[in-house]
């Protein structure tokens, strides 16, 4: 079959499963399965697609038409400007958390502080701690993640990133951890914590079903963690430490609740592209 009909025939099988970019999707799978890239499939488009190949792709476009995510099949996913390895067990990395980084790099900015101590928790891929490595090359970031699955693609991408001398994993879970790190050692603290509603985790499309739900699940009212960390971990912050929080949609009322509980100051909601609230952010007195 020519690369031309392949492409074809994958948008096809691709839309008719639903797919909501069937176009994109399927020029990521042949740039990852057939070796090509955009020229390639321009100039060349049509040659014959090697069987092989072509068994390999279309055993791929299979695989989508179920819903199980892009970003697993292709093995990584780019977050602001991060190669990340990725898979089954941990949370993909997404456009909405760049929110929340950035949100946590303004506030850093203003501190003047150019080696930072970061604490981030619920780490997951280490999205967040290697975007932060790579904006300031001197900070001594801590990852901590509890899942084994997600803490083995946080190693790697440590290690595929060149930031071993500034990101320390730490497999750890945020509701007991706390104990082994004293109070006022963090200039930051951000995270990404799991803030879906338990009962509305069944309810969600079904490619984050493949996406493992301890990442996800975040209690009964989705503030589980928020109250851990509000409770337990501001206190690792040194006076006038930051803290930047992601939270879901419908939280920024009760996570700012929180944090001002807690001593926190200076909270304000930040809202995402699509004008939603997406980012908690604060002080510490």
């Amino acid at each position: 079959m020519k690369y031309s009909e392949l492409f074809k025939k994958a948008v096809t099988e691709l839309s008719a499963a639903g797919n909501e970019a069937p176009e994109y999707e399927a020029r990521e799978l042949m740039y990852h399965f057939l070796g090509t890239d955009r020229m390639f499939l321009i100039d060349r488009a049509e040659d014959n697609v090697p069987e092989e190949k072509e068994i390999l792709f279309m055993d791929a476009v299979e695989k989508r038409k179920t819903g199980f995510p892009l970003q697993y099949i292709l093995g990584s996913w780019s977050f602001m400007e991060t190669e990340l390895s990725v898979g089954e067990g941990v949370l993909i990395p997404r456009d909405d958390t760049e929110v929340c980084v950035r949100e946590c790099m303004e506030l850093l900015d203003r501190t003047g502080i150019a080696a930072p101590v970061i604490l981030e928790l619920c780490s997951g891929s280490g999205a967040i701690s290697l975007a932060l490595a790579k904006q300031y090359p001197f900070a001594r970031i801590t990852a901590l993640e509890l899942s084994e699955k997600a803490y083995g693609y946080l190693c790697r991408n440590i290690r595929g990133n060149n930031a071993d001398e500034n990101v320390k994993p730490v497999r750890a879970d945020v509701f007991t951890a706390y104990v082994d790190f004293p109070d006022h050692s963090f200039d930051v603290l951000i995270s990404n914590p799991p803030y879906i509603r338990t009962d509305e985790i069944p309810t969600l499309q079904k490619e984050v079903g493949f996406e493992p739900q301890m990442a996800l699940d975040g209690g009964s009212d989705g503030l589980d963690f928020y109250r851990c960390i509000a409770e337990k971990w501001l206190k690792k912050l040194k006076s006038g430490g930051i803290i930047s929080l992601e939270i879901g949609e419908q939280q920024g009322r009760d996570v700012t609740g929180l944090l001002l509980h807690n001593a926190a100051e200076n909270v304000r909601v930040i809202k995402d592209i699509a004008g939603l609230d997406r980012t908690v952010s604060g002080f510490i007195r």
